[in-house]
């Protein structure tokens, strides 16, 4: 159908191919990439997130110049095995493998087991104690014995105690006790190993989170009968007496360590141990630009030191317009070498193998605003990037349908606002509504929904997401708003939501939607705001304290009290607030403030709550609190709940139901009627 075909209809009520089914289908997501080094030719091991089964993770490889699926092999079949660990509920860093045996983390049990891939029977190993977790596996290169984080909670769940632990790779009927390496600090994270026996390692304590201030430790791995007796020579690298969030540990072939740090300007850079025992920038300077994104789940990895070519090393960085920079950095010399991209926004998950004709090849997940996040091999002495996982390009798939979002810089406010309130520039990624098959009306303004993401400490990308593009097929503009705390733009930025979590993000939020439609992109009446999580409290939070900007919003498993949250959320997170609000109890008045439940009174508008039963970050009583006093003000509200769903959903049904119950609220509030069919229908309360 071209342009003069396009049927006429009302924004939101477009028919669109991207149906809630298909965005709960592309949700089976690869992560947490591997490479088993001890095999030539190498083999790329993966995880696949499958709503379709539970929203499983189970494991997968292939050969990494395999691009036919000839060599692909799925190793946990049995839906009983889910490859996720609960340390920091977040997880990450659940498994790792070493010449054909992998160790990994099981969800239903939190139990740690041995599976050689050339048998196929995972089995248990380790203490056997269900109340002790696991994660960021880091296995010998003996293959005898694995480093790993443990996060014990045989006593306590909030004061959970961290150690840096070895598990022998034995299998045994009886219960092997944990050879403990280092205790002492709240949190442990990223163990990596040397061909020297070497170790590091990162620390951190509350009340600061790992993008506050942590302390990078190296060692000496004692082992004796082949097994680790413990640590010696233990020494603080970086971050014992400066605040400096440090990340990645990394030991290239020849021993030298190397990590990245934001110690100098606030920005994530590239950092290594030189010969003298000094921490030295790998840079020719710094740079105003994120070689690192904060580190909420384990096994992050944007810089891996090149394979026999010390001290040279991958890495990539935010660039220009949303787009991430690939190069090979040389430590010493500082020489960049920049690598060509097809466009790519998100890169990651850096692995470097070997090819059947002994090529070094780079491993990563990477994507861009019309590419989803895939699996790709790129060559670096060739400079070219192949598809390694089989999905095709969304152009292919969905010409006509994709909005391309462009980057805008609006203004907004920093606190107090007053006549001398500082005006600053905040940042979001606009997508315009886009259907080949339909236009609007002459005289009508898009509907807009303002995304505000989760963390808050986390960011926006301009990468492909069906759950944007399902909204803007049907008609919807879309801003997705990286407010201030937002990462990508250094640490004053992120720090702009110290102690004004409520506040500094509620206002960026505002701002974006009023910009757009003092530009004319958008319909100044029917603004809407949807978030998750701590974006969900910021969705709340402009309902209540901005009730005059949004005509209705969407709260996922968001906070409604923040008092509540800090009494009842988990050790990860448990006294993240009070950098982002203030020392509790002393501040209780402020949370009590900012605590949408307690502002019901100015809350203006229809919305709808979406809650995981067995979510242990947000409890689902803070929904349901919220639904129970605007339903006794008389407030239009929905409020569903979903079984077996956790921080997020992962289960196909649930994907489906969660994006459907929103369209379906959001067009009876906006009155628009959408072309989907929607069964059952959502119940709305005051209607």
């Amino acid at each position: 159908m071209n342009s003069a075909e396009q049927i006429v209809s009302p924004y939101g009520s477009w028919k669109s191919p991207l149906t809630a089914a298909s965005v709960a289908s592309a949700s089976a997501s690869v992560s947490s990439v591997l490479i088993d080094r001890a095999t030539n030719p190498s083999r790329v091991y993966w995880l696949e997130a499958r709503p379709s089964e539970g929203g499983r993770r189970t494991l997968l490889s292939k050969l990494v110049d395999d691009y036919s699926d000839a060599t692909l092999i799925e190793h946990l079949v049995d839906t009983q095995w889910n490859v996720r660990t609960a340390v920091h509920e977040y997880g990450g860093g659940a498994y790792a493998v070493h010449n054909g045996v992998v160790v990994f983390a099981n969800w239903s049990d939190q139990g740690v087991y041995l599976l050689d891939t050339q048998q196929g029977t995972p089995r248990r190993i380790g203490s056997l104690d269900d109340k002790l977790r696991y994660a960021a596996f880091a296995i010998h290169q003996s293959g005898k014995f694995a480093v790993c984080v443990r996060e014990d909670h045989r006593n306590s769940e909030i004061e959970a105690p961290a150690a840096l632990v070895a598990i022998a790779l034995t299998v045994s009927q009886e219960a092997r006790p944990d050879i403990e390496l280092y205790k002492g600090s709240d949190f442990v994270s990223s163990p990596a190993m040397s061909p020297n026996d070497e170790i590091a390692f990162f620390t951190w304590n509350h009340p600061d989170m790992n993008w506050d201030a942590t302390t990078l430790w190296r060692a000496q791995l004692l082992v004796d009968s082949e097994l680790p007796t413990g640590l010696g020579q233990l020494g603080a690298v970086a971050g014992q007496t400066e605040r400096e969030s440090i990340y990645q540990p990394r030991f290239d072939s020849d021993g030298t360590l190397h990590f990245i740090s934001d110690r100098v300007g606030g920005f994530w850079n590239p950092y290594h141990v030189n010969s003298n025992g000094d921490v030295t920038l790998s840079l020719a300077q710094p740079m105003e630009a994120e070689f690192a994104s904060p580190e909420w789940s384990f096994g992050e990895s944007t810089m891996q030191p090149v394979p026999g070519r010390a001290p040279r090393i991958a890495v990539t960085y935010g660039g220009e317009d949303g787009q991430s920079v690939l190069g090979i950095l040389d430590a010493v010399t500082h020489v960049f070498e920049e690598l060509p991209t097809p466009g790519w926004s998100v890169l990651g998950d850096f692995q470097f193998g070997t090819t059947r004709s002994g090529e070094p090849v780079l491993v990563l997940v990477a994507g861009g605003p019309t590419e989803p996040l895939s699996l790709f091999t790129y060559y670096i002495n060739g400079m070219t990037s192949t598809r390694l996982s089989a999905k095709s390009s969304v152009v292919d798939e969905m010409a006509g349908f994709v909005s391309v979002p462009r980057t805008i810089a609006f203004p907004t406010r920093l606190p107090p606002f007053n006549d001398n309130a500082s005006v600053v520039e905040a940042y979001a990624y606009f997508y315009p509504p886009t259907n080949r098959d339909y236009k609007a009306p002459a005289d009508e303004l898009p509907p807009l929904l303002v995304l505000s993401h989760g963390g808050p400490t986390s960011a926006a990308h301009a990468v492909y997401q069906p759950k944007i593009q399902y909204w803007t097929s049907r008609g919807f503009a879309v801003v997705d708003v990286n407010y201030g705390g937002s990462t990508g733009y250094g640490r004053a930025y992120r720090e702009r939501l110290y102690p004004q979590f409520g506040v500094v993000d509620v206002e960026d939020c505002c701002a974006a939607a009023l910009h757009l439609s003092a530009t004319g992109a958008v319909d100044r009446r029917r603004l809407s705001i949807m978030g998750g999580s701590a974006g969900g409290f910021t969705t709340l939070a402009c309902l209540a304290f901005r009730p005059e900007v949004f005509a209705v919003g969407a709260s996922l498993y968001g906070i409604s009290d923040l008092e509540v949250l800090i009494k009842e959320t988990h050790k990860f997170e448990a006294q993240y607030p009070v950098h982002l609000v203030g020392p509790y109890p002393e501040a209780q008045g402020v949370y009590k403030s900012r605590s949408p439940l307690y502002s019901v009174d100015t809350l203006a508008c229809p919305a709808i709550f979406l809650q995981g039963l067995e979510d242990k970050v947000v409890p689902p009583n803070q929904a349901v609190f919220m639904v129970e006093k605007l339903r006794e003000k008389g407030i239009r509200v929905a409020h569903l709940e979903f079984e077996g769903e956790q921080h997020g959903f992962r289960q196909a049904r649930n994907i489906v139901r969660a994006l459907e119950a929103q369209l379906f609220f959001f067009g009876k509030i906006l009155s628009f009627v959408p072309a989907d069919h929607i069964e059952p229908a959502v119940p709305i309360y005051n209607e």
